[in-house]
């Protein structure tokens, strides 16, 4: 997922109920306006799960508040004395309530609430002795015991969570979980259990330390992928191209192909340097022609006494034209 489709995914949503809520019993409310189940903002709650799980900042913020609420260990304490325990127990205290209770932390930091839901132990290295010792002696008698029962915290992507308005007039909420398992979405699971550090707004939005700070993380990310895709634009720039419509007719060639504003401005100077040139040779050879014109079909009558038909060009009044030279004396 983007980081800006991300950003706008965790916006809040208006205090208005959504079709997709659910209209359940009225649990007697009578003027509060507000019968029904309200779902929480789940796309919300992706994307602040999406935010917490990739943004490095908050990663290395939840390390370090994990190490110093759970780098001692858990200990049992009885009426406010701690009590020792057998290291078998103590592994199992590591092993199974350890990473509980750190997904219990990470809930209550994301969403403000945690639900918490009741399996059997079937992970632990005690459960998975027991089973490969069942294995190996598959005649020998079996304890009548029941496995262990843990606490878990289910993904989110398991559940939805919704609230009624319950109480004498309506004044509080009582908060249902239904599972995204097939053929149970619209039946209430009674064994879990919600708690609620910060109650979310009229219109589903969760109030908790993600939700506060969203904003903020992912305008650094949107931000951030940005910049990255404006270095790649930069890194490899387009080039828009397209035909050229010529003036005396529709015909296409390659040619007429232009790149932009500039090239074409480029391109006109030239075309009209070229033109002006063309003009200047085609005015000198008509200059030249009219020349060659009057020189050769002008007869005797006008005023330079040319004569055509003479070969030395001689003139009436002259004898001679001055542009053929003198004829030489011969000399004995």
């Amino acid at each position: 997922m983007s980081a800006l489709r991300n950003r706008a995914d965790g916006a809040r949503r208006g205090g208005k109920r959504k079709a997709s809520d659910l209209v359940g019993p009225a649990l007697g409310l009578v003027s509060d306006g507000r019968p029904g189940e309200h779902r929480l903002n789940r796309i919300q709650m992706n994307a602040i799960e999406q935010l917490y799980q990739s943004h490095p900042a908050i990663s290395a913020a939840r390390a370090i508040l994990h190490g110093q609420l759970l780098a001692g260990g858990i200990e049992m304490r009885r009426e406010g004395e701690k009590r020792e325990v057998k290291p078998a127990f103590k592994a199992h205290l590591d092993e199974m309530w350890l990473p509980f209770a750190a997904s219990v932390i990470d809930s209550l930091l994301k969403f403000g609430f945690v639900v918490i839901a009741y399996e059997e132990d079937e992970e632990s290295l005690v459960a998975r002795s027991r089973v490969r010792r069942e294995r190996r002696e598959p005649t020998a008698p079996r304890a009548s015991q029941a496995n262990n029962l843990v606490p878990i915290v289910p993904p989110t992507d398991t559940y939805d969570v919704a609230y009624v308005m319950s109480g004498r007039m309506g004044y509080k909420r009582r908060y249902l979980c239904y599972s995204n398992a097939p053929n149970e979405s619209v039946r209430v699971d009674e064994e879990v259990r919600i708690y609620i550090r910060e109650h979310p707004d009229a219109g589903g939005n969760v109030n908790s330390p993600m939700a506060q700070i969203f904003d903020l993380g992912s305008f650094v990310a949107a931000l951030t992928e940005l910049a990255m895709t404006a270095e790649i634009t930069l890194a490899r720039p387009r080039i828009w191209t397209q035909m050229r419509k010529k003036t005396d007719g529709n015909h296409l060639d390659p040619g007429g192909l232009f790149f932009d504003q500039e090239s074409r401005a480029v391109q006109a100077s030239e075309d009209h340097d070229e033109n002006a040139k063309q003009v200047d040779a085609l005015a000198m050879q008509q200059a030249m022609c009219k020349i060659i014109n009057r020189l050769q079909t002008r007869d005797g009558q006008g005023p330079s006494g040319h004569q055509p038909q003479s070969f030395s060009g001689g003139g009436v009044a002259t004898g001679k034209h001055s542009h053929v030279p003198p004829e030489v004396s011969l000399r004995f």
